[in-house]
C-alpha cells in the first residue's frame, strides 16, 4: 500500500496534566516540523470548543480527561466532527478500554510510555486513513488482557510482531513501515528483550497466544 502523508498536521492536545502536555507538545514539534500543536486543553468540556476554534487534524486525547472523560469526548467528536481523527492516549491497556474507544470512533489507541517517533508514526498512518490499536478489537472482554502494558510494547513493536508472524523479512517490514532496516532490527532487539526471548519461533508462539 502506498501512503501520501500531508505536508502539515495540526494537533490538539487534551490532557489534564499540564506538565506532560507541555513536554509532549515540545517533543512532537521538535521531532517533526510538519506537526503543529495548535492548542492544549485540560478539561473534557473544552475539547469540542477548541476543535471548532482551531480546526485540528488530530486530537491526542487522554482517556482520563475530566468532565467529561476522554471516552465521552471521543463519542462527541465522532458525532460532531467526523473528519477529525482522535488518538486516545492512556496508561490503561485493558481490552475493555480498547474496545470501547474503538467502538466510539477513535482512530488509534496509544499507551503513554510510547516513544515520540512511534507516536508520530501512528499519527501519520492515522492521517492516511488507518486505525491503529494494540490488538484486534473484540467483543471478548477480559480485564486481565493487559499484555501490551505488561511487556511495555509500543504500537510499532506490535505491528512488527504481526508482520514477523506473517513471515516478512526485515527489508520487507522496513518497506511496510517506512523506516530503515536498521530501525527494524533495533525494534526486534527491543521486542526480544522485553519478552525475554531469543528466537523467532518463540516470538511467533507469543503472537499466537495473544491473538496478534
Amino acid at each position: 500500500m502506498t501512503y501520501t502523508f500531508p505536508e502539515s498536521i495540526r494537533v490538539l492536545l487534551a490532557d489534564d496534566h499540564a506538565l506532560f502536555s507541555d513536554g509532549l507538545a515540545l517533543q512532537l514539534t521538535q521531532a517533526d516540523p510538519s506537526v503543529t500543536v495548535v492548542a492544549q486543553v485540560f478539561r473534557g468540556s473544552d475539547v469540542l470548543p477548541a476543535v471548532h476554534e482551531y480546526s485540528p487534524d488530530i486530537v491526542l486525547l487522554d482517556i482520563n480527561l475530566p468532565v467529561p472523560n476522554g471516552l465521552e469526548c471521543v463519542r462527541q467528536l465522532s458525532a460532531t466532527f467526523p473528519s477529525v481523527k482522535t488518538i486516545m492516549l492512556t496508561m490503561y491497556g485493558y481490552r475493555r478500554f480498547i474496545n470501547e474507544c474503538y467502538e466510539a470512533g477513535a482512530a488509534a489507541y496509544l499507551l503513554k510510555h510510547v516513544r515520540v517517533p512511534a507516536m508520530l508514526d501512528t499519527i501519520r498512518h492515522v492521517m492516511a486513513g488507518e486505525r491503529i490499536f494494540p490488538s484486534p478489537p473484540t467483543t471478548d472482554l477480559h480485564a486481565d488482557d493487559n499484555f501490551v502494558v505488561r511487556f511495555k510494547l509500543t504500537p510499532t513493536e506490535i505491528k512488527i510482531i504481526k508482520l514477523l508472524r506473517l513471515g516478512l523479512s526485515n527489508p520487507q517490514i522496513s518497506q511496510k513501515l517506512f523506516v530503515g532496516v536498521e530501525t527494524v532490527k533495533s525494534h526486534r532487539k527491543n521486542i526480544y528483550r522485553k519478552l525475554g526471548i531469543a528466537h523467532l519461533s518463540e516470538l511467533i508462539n507469543f503472537a499466537q497466544e495473544h491473538g496478534l
